[in-house]
């Protein structure tokens, strides 16, 4: 089996085929799972006719952002996930068109 940080590979043995990814891919996994689970109890909260539910779903949600933001705060520290800051005239050059449409 490879190990943490190495690039994919496969191996097969007498128990059958299996696959290693790497720390990398699996933090990568567990992001992507992440957002799509927050889209999912996202739609369910906006969904829901009961308030006692919606509720629910909103602690549901909360939760699942702040595992999101941990393992992309991770991916960051280890390098996986560079971020570039956004130039501050761009950020104003967006906050201005906005605001000319409202």
């Amino acid at each position: 089996m490879a190990q943490m940080g190495q690039q994919q590979t496969t191996q097969s043995g007498m128990s059958g085929q299996g696959v290693s990814l790497s720390e990398r891919e699996l933090l990568q996994i567990a992001l992507n799972e992440a957002k799509y689970t927050a889209a999912a109890v996202n739609t369910f909260a906006l969904e829901s006719s009961s308030d006692t539910l919606r509720r629910d779903y909103l602690t549901i949600l909360g939760d699942v952002h702040n595992q999101e933001k941990q393992i992309f705060d991770l991916m960051q520290q280890k390098g996986y996930y560079n971020v570039k800051n956004a130039n501050p005239q761009d950020i104003a050059q967006v906050q201005s068109k906005f605001s000319q449409g409202q």
